[in-house]
């Protein structure tokens, strides 16, 4: 259904604008899971909290909280 007060353009955008903001969250949350699924393995292995930090990015208090 049309309404010629609504701009059904800018409504389309707005609305994958929305949905693209979620699934780039939604990615971005499972890397960081991934990430830190890493690190533990790695801790595991008896890698220092340094290494794992600088090789994964995260901090050196992150990675001793793992």
């Amino acid at each position: 259904m049309y309404h010629e007060k609504w701009d059904h353009n800018l409504m389309g955008e707005a609305f994958l604008k929305d949905y693209a903001d979620l699934v780039n969250a939604k990615v971005a949350e499972g890397v960081l899971d991934k990430t830190r699924e890493i690190a533990r393995d790695m801790l595991a292995e008896g890698d220092s909290v340094e290494k794992v930090a600088r090789i994964t990015h995260l901090s050196e208090d992150i990675v001793r909280k793992l």
